[in-house]
């Protein structure tokens, strides 16, 4: 059963359960608020979608033939997915409610569950995976602003990135500290940062994951 009323692009609630019924009932409570969504019958199945391109929020059973809610879990962990995740469930042992938790998951209802508080977990989670998009794609941006950086504006950029004094700069790269100011008004300009705290937290938040310096940015 599938529920794809709208460009794959669309943030949706992506509904994964083995029981027909359950996920009927999961279903017309989603559509009742009026939020696209997607069923899986299994992980498995979910797990063949293209989830890079996935945005939205995860709803799924705990205790499902092939592979469990948990294990999905893990394994989206292992793929870097980080779409919230709610579970539901008629078996809430302890053990699995900590696991699930300390797993990330955004909450963990225990059947029966109040639709309401359920709803309002979800509508919780689409608004995380959004605010998640929103700076992915701002630090996607300034990457792109920082790569079209001349190779003389990104040796100055990293030297302001290391803590380094507009004098200290010029004197390293053989240039004035009036030249070394110019470039850096410049990039200021371009990556459209106020301050040098502004400037600093761009470039971190840019630069990808174990990356230390501007050279191939």
């Amino acid at each position: 059963m599938t529920h794809d009323k709208s460009a794959r692009s669309e943030p949706r609630v992506y509904l994964i359960d083995d029981d027909p019924v359950a996920s009927f009932l999961l279903v017309d409570l989603v559509e009742s608020v009026n939020l696209p969504c997607k069923v899986f019958e299994s992980a498995v199945l979910f797990l063949d979608e293209p989830l890079e391109d996935l945005e939205g929020c995860i709803v799924s059973d705990l205790r499902m033939p092939g592979m469990s809610g948990l294990e999905l879990q893990e394994e989206l962990h292992r793929r870097n997915i980080n779409l919230p995740m709610i579970f539901v469930s008629a078996y809430a042992e302890v053990q699995s409610v900590v696991r699930a938790m300390r797993g990330g998951a955004l909450d963990f209802f225990q059947k029966p569950f109040s639709s309401q508080q359920l709803i309002e977990r979800i509508q919780d989670g689409l608004r995380i995976d959004r605010e998640r998009a929103e700076l992915q794609a701002r630090n996607r941006r300034m990457g792109e602003r920082i790569a079209l950086l001349t190779p003389r504006e990104k040796e100055v950029l990293q030297g302001i990135f290391e803590g380094k004094l507009t004098k200290v700069i010029a004197e390293e790269l053989g240039i004035s500290t009036r030249t070394a100011e110019t470039y850096r008004q410049l990039i200021m300009q371009k990556l459209q940062a106020g301050s040098i705290a502004e400037l600093v937290r761009i470039v971190i938040e840019a630069m990808p994951p174990g990356k230390a310096t501007l050279s191939s940015q």
